[in-house]
C-alpha cells in the first residue's frame, strides 16, 4: 500500500525535545527520512526566534506555528501568507491594573522585535531566548506602546482566590481566557478561538490534506485543541495525568527515549502492510 501524505504535528517542549533541550540523535535521523513524504509542523508556545534553530536541524520547509497558533509563518516561502493577533495594549494594561501590582511579581508581553518586562526574569529568559531582541524595563502602564501578541503572567504567590482575581480579570475582555502552568505561579492569556489546532486545520486545507490523516503529538495543555482536532492523536508518556484524556494514545516511551518516532515508525509499518 502506498502511505498516503500526512501532516504530523509536533509539540517542541517534552515532546520532541528531550530535558536537555535537543532533538535525539535518532529522532532528528527518523523525522529528516520522512519529511519528503508527509508535511511535519513544529506548534508550540515559543516565539518564533526561540524554535528556529531546531526548524533547521530538520530541514523543514514548512509553515511554522508560533505562540499556540497567534503567529504562523514560513521563513522558507515568500509567497505564504503569515497570520498574526495581538491584544490591543489598553486591554493588556487593563487587565494588569484589575490584578493588582502587588500581586504581581513579573509580567512579560511581546512582538517580534520587542519585550516588555516588569522586571528581569531569568526562567522566562531562558524559555524565551531573549537575544538580540529589545527588552523594556518597567510598569506596563508606562512602557508599553503597542500590541503585543502575548502576555504572560507571574503571580507572588498562587492561592484559590488569586486565582479567581486572575480570572475575573481576563474574563472582562470578550474571547480572552487564561491558562495557567501546571502548578506554577505563570499563566498566559489567549485568545479562545485561536489555538495551535486551529492553526493547523488552516493548514490542512492549505495543503490539502484530508482531516483523517491529521497526526499530532503533545504533552501540555496548550496542546489540547490538535490533540483533539487531530484524526491520530498521541499524548506523551511523560505528560501530567489530567493532559492524557485529550489524545486518542498515549506513546509507550517519553520524550527522553524517542516516543515520537516510536509511534510513527509503528503506525507507518502498520499502514503499509494493508492490502
Amino acid at each position: 500500500m502506498v502511505i498516503p501524505r500526512h501532516l504530523i504535528a509536533l509539540d517542541l517542549d517534552g515532546t520532541l525535545l528531550n530535558q536537555d533541550k535537543k532533538i535525539s540523535k535518532q529522532t532528528l535521523s527518523y523525522l529528516k527520512r520522512i519529511k519528503n513524504q508527509h508535511v511535519i509542523i513544529l506548534a508550540t508556545g515559543r516565539p518564533y526566534r526561540s524554535f528556529i534553530k531546531y526548524y533547521q536541524q530538520l530541514g523543514l520547509n514548512t509553515p511554522m506555528v508560533c505562540y499556540n497558533g497567534a503567529y504562523v509563518t514560513n521563513p522558507t516561502d515568500a509567497t505564504f501568507q503569515s497570520t498574526s493577533f495581538a491584544f490591543p495594549q489598553a486591554v493588556v494594561k487593563q487587565i494588569y491594573l484589575d490584578i493588582g501590582v502587588d500581586h504581581l511579581d513579573n509580567v512579560m508581553c511581546e512582538t517580534n522585535v520587542n519585550i516588555w518586562l516588569l522586571k528581569e526574569e531569568k526562567n522566562l529568559a531562558s524559555f524565551f531566548w531573549h537575544e538580540n531582541m529589545n527588552i523594556i524595563y518597567g510598569p506596563l502602564e508606562n512602557t508599553l506602546n503597542e500590541d503585543p501578541m502575548t502576555m504572560i503572567i507571574k503571580v507572588k504567590k498562587r492561592s484559590p482566590k488569586l486565582d479567581q482575581k486572575v480570572i475575573e480579570a481576563v474574563k472582562k475582555h470578550q474571547g480572552l481566557k487564561v491558562r495557567f502552568w501546571g502548578r506554577s505561579e505563570f499563566c498566559e492569556i489567549y485568545y479562545g478561538h485561536i489555538s495551535k489546532g486551529t492553526a493547523l486545520l488552516s493548514l490542512l486545507k492549505h495543503y490539502r490534506i484530508p482531516r483523517k490523516y491529521f497526526m499530532s503529538f503533545g504533552d501540555a495543555e496548550n496542546d489540547r485543541e490538535m490533540l483533539k482536532f487531530a484524526a491520530i492523536s498521541f499524548v506523551m508518556k511523560n505528560a501530567e495525568p489530567p493532559i492524557k484524556k485529550y489524545g486518542k494514545f498515549i506513546t509507550k516511551k517519553d520524550h527522553q527515549h524517542d516516543g515520537i518516532i516510536d509511534e510513527l515508525d509503528r503506525y507507518f509499518k502498520r499502514l503499509s502492510s494493508l492490502k
